[in-house]
């Protein structure tokens, strides 16, 4: 007899196999990272078309295999289906997902937190009414992600002496954070951080991710647009696979 489990689960990619199955990469709220078949999803009067779209959140009923699991049933959750509304929030939500993917692993012991904060960011992308505010969920996720990963950032302290900065300094990818302006680190370049933008990832990364902060209304794109390709790099230095989506995620 088939051992069956439910799970809350995100689709991050997909794949066509045969003329009528897919398999299908979701994160999930209790397992993390899975790999699942899911038969017939690719014809259009499958209960599972549509289900195992890309960004959907769905309850699952699945039969546990040798090597992949199958879906059995889902029910959709969240579609995000205002997602599909704009290039940028596509992007953005590949990105998003693809840092899962990329960083995920399976009985992750933090999944549940992982998946909440996919789903959120998700959501935010989904109802976001700018590209600011597409941008700004972008780069809340960078920073929760990373800290809940064991990469968490570093902004008050300089990452070599440990003096508090209180002034300019440099964005290091090597030390996770902020160096003071005076250190040199050979062969890496080095990003100049106003004190304001130190004091806008600060308020970023310490803030509940459903809960707003004066950054909210005072950020603007011109800001916005470099910090979040500096935090791009850094989740990429650390990240232990290569990113596809940041190839079309023109900024």
């Amino acid at each position: 007899m088939k051992q069956k489990y439910k799970t809350n689960a995100i689709n991050l990619k997909s794949y066509d196999f045969g003329e009528a199955d897919r398999i299908v990469l979701m994160y999930s709220q209790q397992k993390g990272l899975i790999k699942c078949m899911a038969k017939g999803s690719k014809k259009i009067n499958c209960k599972l078309c549509g289900r195992m779209d890309m960004f959907v959140a769905n309850n699952l009923m699945l039969n546990k295999g040798k090597s992949m699991d199958t879906v059995c049933q889902a029910e959709i959750v969240n579609s995000f289906f205002r997602i599909r509304e704009s290039t940028e929030k596509i992007f953005y939500s590949m990105y998003c997902a693809e840092t899962v993917k990329n960083f995920g692993q399976e009985n992750d012991e933090e999944s549940e937190d992982i998946y909440n904060l996919l789903y959120g960011v998700l959501s935010r992308i989904s109802e976001s009414g700018s590209e600011a505010e597409i941008i700004l969920a972008a780069i809340r996720f960078q920073l929760k992600i990373m800290k809940i990963l064991g990469y968490g950032l570093e902004f008050k302290l300089c990452n070599i002496c440990q003096k508090e900065i209180s002034s300019y300094s440099k964005f290091s990818l090597e030390f996770g954070g902020l160096i003071c302006e005076g250190h040199i680190i050979p062969g890496e370049k080095g990003y100049r951080i106003h004190p304001k933008i130190k004091e806008f990832f600060m308020a970023m990364q310490e803030t509940d991710f459903n809960n707003k902060t004066d950054y909210d209304k005072l950020a603007n794109i011109t800001v916005l647009k470099p910090c979040f390709e500096l935090l791009k790099s850094y989740t990429e230095h650390c990240s232990p696979k290569r990113y596809n989506s940041t190839k079309v995620l023109a900024i």
